[in-house]
């Protein structure tokens, strides 16, 4: 599955230029870091070494971090966007279940899998209903997707399942909202979605990262 995220891009640049206007200032520098539970949705095909076919490795859920810096304007009494470079990692978990056609275990270990992904993203804030805001968000940038190779052994044979590893263009898609806690410190609960752009690469996953963090802001807001 990709991203289909080019009308919400559109709208949240319409929303800066109507409602912010040429008086928008930035006020804080804001960094954050947390983490969650990501859920892949793309199947990753790999080659067999030594075979004409291949074999299809369905990725599991796995923990999920990411670390970001930005900066806040206000546009209006009731908005505020953000401009930050978020980095993520999510852990793709392979099981020998996860794997077809079916093998009956992993040799030694099954496959590490990753997702990294370093986005450019812009997050539009809704600031006039008290300590929580929420927030809506759309990113560019580029995502990484690697499975480890390993041997595998399927009726009293063994096989070398090759590596994989895609980079490609991508960008994310999610909301959220934040809760002031005290001074510059907040805390962020999102979902998102990260992956490849329409007609991306093969092989590039998808995942839905269900994330907690911790925000501080330089500044004054």
């Amino acid at each position: 599955m990709h991203l289909r995220f080019f009308p919400a891009a559109s709208l949240l640049i319409v929303v800066f230029v109507l409602l912010g206007g040429g008086r928008a200032e930035a006020q804080a520098v804001r960094v954050e870091a947390g983490g969650g539970w990501a859920l892949p949705s793309t199947e990753v095909d790999v080659s067999v070494q030594g075979q004409d076919e291949t074999a299809e490795i369905d990725p599991g859920s796995g923990p999920s971090g990411y670390a970001a810096v930005g900066l806040v304007w206000t546009l209006t009494d009731n908005f505020s966007l953000e401009g930050r470079l978020r980095a993520q990692q999510s852990q793709l978990r392979v099981g020998s279940d996860d794997i077809s056609p079916s093998v009956d275990r992993c040799v030694n270990s099954c496959p590490d899998g990753r997702l990294r992904s370093l986005s450019f993203e812009g997050q539009l804030s809704l600031t006039s209903i008290g300590r929580i805001t929420p927030y809506f968000l759309v990113g560019l940038g580029v995502v990484r997707t690697t499975i480890d190779g390993t041997r595998i052994e399927a009726a009293g044979d063994e096989f070398q399942l090759a590596e994989a590893d895609v980079t490609d263009a991508g960008g994310d898609v999610g909301f959220g909202a934040a809760l002031r806690l005290a001074g510059g410190l907040s805390l962020t609960a999102e979902t998102r979605v990260t992956g490849s752009l329409p007609g991306g690469k093969e092989n590039a996953v998808t995942t839905f990262p269900f994330t907690l963090g911790l925000a501080y802001y330089l500044g004054r807001l």
